[in-house]
């Protein structure tokens, strides 16, 4: 649910800078939503599955509240990191 409601956001973000650099709206907050999508999903899937056994051995709480959320924490700085580098780009 919280990893929803930050790529909407991400998804807000990048269609209002869009409009700001004279990009297409839509594809540029596509394009900011497919970023997030795809970082998230590679560490769900490279990442999560190494971190979870360490955190069921350790009965680390904070391993594990970095084995639940870490993802978004990580999608959000590469989404946002790619939207600053380029959004100050203006596309003619």
């Amino acid at each position: 649910m919280l990893s929803s409601i930050v790529a909407a956001s991400f998804a807000v973000w990048y269609y209002f800078t869009a409009q700001k650099t004279g990009r297409d709206p839509v594809n540029w907050a596509i394009v900011g939503l497919v970023i997030y999508l795809t970082v998230a999903f590679s560490w769900t899937w490279f990442v999560t599955p190494s971190l979870k056994d360490a955190a069921i051995h350790s009965q680390s709480k904070l391993l594990m509240y970095i084995t639940r959320y870490g993802f978004i924490v990580v999608a959000s700085a590469c989404a946002a990191f790619y939207n600053i580098k380029f959004a100050g780009e203006k596309k003619d």
